[in-house]
């Protein structure tokens, strides 16, 4: 599904060190395999990431997919960089370099 590559590596880093921690503070769910690629809803698919994990994970499925599947995620990158998105969740608006609140 993924393309092997150091982004691949580097993704899967972020999602092992977000294993088994407390982070205090604001959080997002993130789907590990999207639900846009066939992943689900389960607790094995959901990782818990501060903003900016949340945001560079998403940058870098852009650079694990091809075809169709990274047109759907950088579609899905868009989508996180709004303050509201279609499901009218408020986020705190990130870039990968800082938090704006």
């Amino acid at each position: 599904m993924f393309i092997e590559s150091k982004y691949k590596k580097w993704y899967y880093q972020i999602i092992d060190r977000s294993n088994n921690r407390c982070i205090n503070g604001y959080t997002e769910k993130h789907h590990i395999i999207p639900k846009s690629l066939g992943g689900s809803n389960s607790k094995d698919n959901l990782a818990i990431l501060t903003a900016r994990e949340h945001f560079i994970c998403h940058w870098l499925l852009t650079k694990m997919t091809l075809g169709e599947s990274r047109a759907k995620m950088i579609y899905a990158l868009c989508c996180i960089t709004q303050e509201k998105n279609a499901y009218q969740q408020d986020r705190i608006k990130i870039s990968s370099m800082e938090l704006v609140v």
